[in-house]
């Protein structure tokens, strides 16, 4: 038996081994630092989670400073050429159709548009949110619900047969809030949808396209302040992507 050969097959081997350990060795080494950095990309994760929770607690206090359940008892002030982000959003529903236009009607104005809605039909949140208000108005809004965004809007869904969320319950783009009805000042099943900014309505139509099911642009600018009742329309470029596909 060549015992020279063994011994230095064995050596070889043996070299091999604690190469593959010194190795491994620089290798975790070298790692601990990316480690490290991936750590302090979590915590960063993990604070901005923080503060979109915060913000959603009360939502757009940067221009209101009270939160009631009044619908027209929002105190504050819009600043010149606010900029209202639409980024992030859901359609509050599938349906393309829309029965009747913001502006006057029957002697007073109309403050939203009505969506063709069939009865039990999912209505959802357009923005992360909190709910401000959760009623019932026999002779108008019938079962209604009122989300007040980060962005500075706050949304109106109205007729409801159902309110499946609570007064100052956070909820987020796409979530469910209510279903589809006839109830209140409605001749017919029907989502009655409104836009406001610091109780002052603003046509829906400006940010909400329905047919196409998307927002207008990304960003709406409310110039110079409101003038009866209405806002310049924003001249943004739009690049959006809904998130409403994501919940059909």
């Amino acid at each position: 038996m060549n015992f020279s050969f063994i011994k230095k097959t064995l050596g070889i081997a043996l070299l091999s081994t604690i190469s593959m350990s010194t190795f491994a060795q620089d290798l975790i080494a070298r790692q601990a630092p990316s480690d490290k950095r991936l750590k302090d990309v979590k915590n960063v994760k993990l604070n901005n989670t923080a503060v979109l929770s915060a913000d959603l607690n009360d939502p757009a206090a940067h221009i209101y400073t009270d939160w009631t359940s009044n619908l027209r008892g929002c105190a504050g002030v819009v600043p010149s050429n606010y900029k209202i982000d639409l980024r992030n959003f859901c359609m509050p529903t599938s349906s393309r159709k829309v029965n009747s236009l913001y502006g006057p009607r029957w002697g007073r104005q109309h403050e939203g548009i009505d969506i063709k809605v069939y009865i039990g039909d999912t209505i959802r949140s357009a923005f992360d949110g909190k709910v401000r208000i959760c009623k019932y108005n026999g002779s108008g809004y019938g079962y209604y619900v009122v989300i007040r965004h980060p962005n500075g809007l706050e949304t109106l869904y109205g007729h409801l047969s159902k309110q499946i969320v609570k007064e100052n319950q956070i909820v987020r783009a796409g979530q469910p809030i209510g279903l589809g009805g006839n109830t209140g000042r409605s001749s017919g099943s029907h989502l009655h949808f409104e836009t406001r900014v610091l109780g002052q309505p603003i046509d829906p139509a400006l940010i909400f396209d329905f047919a196409r099911q998307d927002v207008v642009s990304d960003y709406y600018i409310v110039q110079n302040g409101f003038s009866n009742g209405n806002v310049a329309r924003s001249s943004a470029t739009k690049n959006t992507t809904s998130t409403e596909s994501a919940h059909r």
